[in-house]
């Protein structure tokens, strides 16, 4: 319609001006104008009595622009454009060739209906080559040129759009190039170009045309998001999934969310889909294997689900082989400290150093390596430091003296170990706590001292929260674990404590006969370590009171201390930004550095080691961070697929200071069918940066006009008349149409 009305398309005003062409100046068409509007004017209030002054005023408002328009239009108003040269400009034709373009819309793959759009012997294809050297290019990691769009495969692993962009530039910078045109559903998966390449399009003024190609959005699909485990593990640990699951058009129905290790499905769990599009949802499981382990998330696909694609992930968690060492201070001779060690003994994994106290100053050791270890008593903070966990027991606050309290806090707050407090008549509360340092190490407030005793010797349930059941795990079908820890026999003392403090878990509660609840177990993250509580000293009933075959009471003890202890650092530690890079190859490789006592080290030599899958060995020196101490960054490419190993040794001086290791993952093609819809935004925002426009696929038809129209290139001016334009003479009708229905109304003709 705009065509027809004003003879020529939007763009081309856009891109246009607008001038006079009949040589005359403009002011002596607004002189002209002006008299015709006086004349008008004086005939009217003259000539026409009849007339009131408000119908002379519309009147001659009417004719005056009668006039004016006709005045106009002999000064030949024109609009100059600049038109492109045939065959001198290049026109670059970009067309994704990831394997998301193979999936079906409508009943044909995108990948087809590109095909026959851009066909040789379709008409776009023959418009564009008479008026441009068309070059045609296939892009998905990669760019590459082809002769048809016949050669177009939809199989790429993956797809980088804008980084295409700007490797098309480069190659066609010095040749008169006119415009891109990029056919693609924008499922953008691969680094962005620099911001350098699309400033100079812009610049340049080449203008980027989008073709927009599949659905805007599936009605119905599940898609698993994320999956967050950590990278390392103790065997026999309760490991959490925490599973990101996207959903559209299933509300009110179940799925079945799984984990598996290779064909071994480990865990099940039911997702039920409320109308929320993305729920977060936990999937606890116990690795059993040890070494590199690739775990899968999935979710069943239901029917009529669009892509099955997209309904997995998989990670890589170390199940490391090593044993972490946990020292216990117990201040008496007691029942849970006899059960606790006895519940260890088949723990390969964990070493439980003990220093109990029999009588004053007297204390009797176990689990030590030789006769030097705790022959002091409590270690100084150099050898607490050399221990994974801490259990503090039934003792009283003060037998810690000021600056071992300090180490503590330090053990936790900057070395990164676990510290457990338990339960007892000299502990938390009764022991004094509330007043010490080590107060703030726990996850919850203590009763202020002067009340009554908060250690309580009555039979209390334990009860798992929510979360404690995603942590605990006695079998690995969800209700016959809920049931296992129903059926537990009471806990034969309790400690009553305050409200959990502000980023705490509570993962169980002691349930008093009178309906009361109280936390009996939670923990917080406290600096680089783990702050926990465990408000009883009753867990030995669950070994006493149940059959001999029950492993109840030893699986609570292993999936705690592993708990405690699963995080804490090594004084030299390497990590990559991620377990898994999906169709990226730019890996950031992070160190963290700390002496014997966990200071920080700036000034270390850090040299990390790259392993990758196919059997080479590459150095990188890391480069101290300017922000933060003791952290040592690098960036790599990792180019071949694969799982790679990297190892990291940090020297000060002539000294050592630590090794360590870790593992990443990069795959490509993975990326591909996750939020495979076309992404309208990105294709809008590229076109509209560069001056270009987004258009659906089937509205590919208007290339060829507005290309003709393009700032870049060889161009010539062109003067092209707008005195003839069909708006002209639908505003002069409409103009006297009204006159006349006007005057009819007032019966003067």
């Amino acid at each position: 319609m705009f065509k027809f009305l004003f003879k020529y398309p939007p763009v081309a005003y856009s891109r246009g001006r607008l001038t006079l062409a009949s040589g005359w100046p403009g002011w002596a068409l607004v002189v002209v104008v002006l008299l015709a509007a006086v004349v008008v004017g004086f005939y009217l209030w003259k000539l026409q009595p009849r007339l009131s002054p408000r119908q002379r005023l519309l009147v001659w408002s009417l004719q005056s622009l009668v006039l004016a328009v006709l005045l106009l239009l002999l000064w030949r108003p024109s609009l100059v454009v600049s038109i492109m040269v045939p065959q001198r400009n290049v026109l670059a034709v970009l067309v994704d060739d990831s394997a998301s373009m193979a999936m079906a819309d409508n009943g044909s793959r995108r990948v087809d209906q590109v095909r026959k759009v851009l066909d040789d012997s379709g008409p776009l294809l023959q418009q564009l080559r008479d008026k441009f050297q068309v070059r045609l290019y296939r892009f998905s990691s990669d760019v590459t040129r082809i002769a048809s769009a016949a050669d177009l495969k939809a199989a790429g692993p993956s797809s980088h759009l804008e980084e295409s962009l700007a490797e098309i530039h480069s190659e066609l910078r010095h040749l008169p190039l006119a415009g891109v045109v990029v056919a693609s559903d924008g499922a953008q998966n691969g680094p962005g170009a620099s911001p350098e390449a699309l400033e100079e399009l812009k610049a340049r003024q080449i203008p980027i045309y989008t073709l927009g190609v599949g659905r805007e959005e599936f009605a119905r699909d599940l898609q698993i998001d994320d999956v967050a485990m950590p990278s390392t593990a103790l065997p026999d640990s309760s490991v959490v999934a925490t599973v990101t699951v996207r959903q559209r058009g299933y509300l009110g129905q179940s799925a079945r969310l799984e984990v598996r290790e290779g064909a071994n499905v480990l865990k099940t769990r039911e997702v039920r889909f409320g109308p929320a599009a993305v729920q977060t949802v936990p999937l606890n499981f116990i690795p059993k294997t040890k070494g590199l382990r690739e775990y899968t998330v999935s979710i069943e696909p239901l029917s009529g689900e669009a892509i099955p694609e997209n309904n997995s992930q998989s990670r890589l968690i170390e199940v490391q082989e090593r044993t972490a060492k946990i020292l216990y201070v117990e201040g008496e001779p007691r029942w849970e400290y006899k059960f606790l060690r006895r519940a260890l003994e088949e723990d390969s994994n964990l070493r439980l150093v003990s220093l109990l106290r029999t009588s004053a100053n007297k204390f009797y050791r176990q689990g030590i390596e030789n006769e030097q270890e705790l022959a002091e008593g409590l270690p100084g903070r150099k050898e607490l430091f050399k221990y994974d966990g801490l259990i503090v027991g039934s003792i009283n606050a003060s037998f810690f003296s000021p600056q071992q309290q300090e180490d503590i806090y330090a053990f936790v707050s900057r070395r990164g170990g676990g510290a457990l407090f338990l339960g007892g008549r000299e502990a938390l509360g009764d022991g004094g706590y509330q007043s010490s340092s080590l107060a703030d190490l726990l996850p919850v407030q203590l009763e202020n001292p002067g009340r009554s005793a908060s250690f309580q010797r009555k039979p209390v349930k334990f009860q798992l929260t929510p979360r404690g059941l995603e942590r605990l795990q006695l079998t690995a079908d969800e209700e016959s674990n809920r049931e296992g820890w129903q059926k537990l026999p009471p806990l034969g003392t309790y400690q009553i404590l305050g409200e959990p403090k502000p980023g705490a878990v509570v993962l169980a509660e002691a349930v008093a006969p009178e309906g009361r609840h109280y936390p009996v177990l939670a923990f917080q993250r406290f600096g680089r370590g783990r702050g926990m509580v465990f408000a009883t000293d009753g867990s030995w009933r669950w070994r006493m009171e149940m059959d001999a075959t029950n492993r109840s009471h030893e699986t609570f003890w292993k999936q705690i201390l592993h708990f405690l202890v699963n995080d804490t650092p090594a004084p030299v530690s390497i990590s990559a930004g991620k377990t898994l890079y999906m169709d990226e190859q730019r890996v950031d490789l992070v160190a963290q550095v700390h002496d014997e006592n966990s200071e920080p080290v700036n000034g270390a030599a850090v040299v990390a080691t790259i392993f990758p899958p196919d059997g080479t060995t590459q150095e990188l020196p890391l480069q101290p961070s300017t922000a933060e101490d003791g952290i040592f960054r690098g960036t790599w490419e990792a180019k071949p697929a694969g799982v790679y190993r990297v190892e990291v040794a940090a020297r000060l001086g002539d000294r050592e200071i630590g090794k360590s290791a870790s593992y990443f993952q990069r795959a490509d093609g993975l990326l591909e069918f996750f939020s495979p819809e076309q992404n309208v935004p990105l294709l809008t925002r590229l076109a509209e940066q560069t001056g270009g426009r987004y258009y659906p696929l089937e509205k590919a038809g208007v290339l060829p006009e507005q290309l003709t129209y393009s700032p870049a290139g060889v161009t010539v001016p062109e003067v092209r008349d707008l005195w003839d334009m069909p708006a002209w003479f639908l505003l002069l009708f409409l103009l006297k149409g009204t006159e006349w229905v006007l005057r009819k109304r007032w019966r003067t003709i």
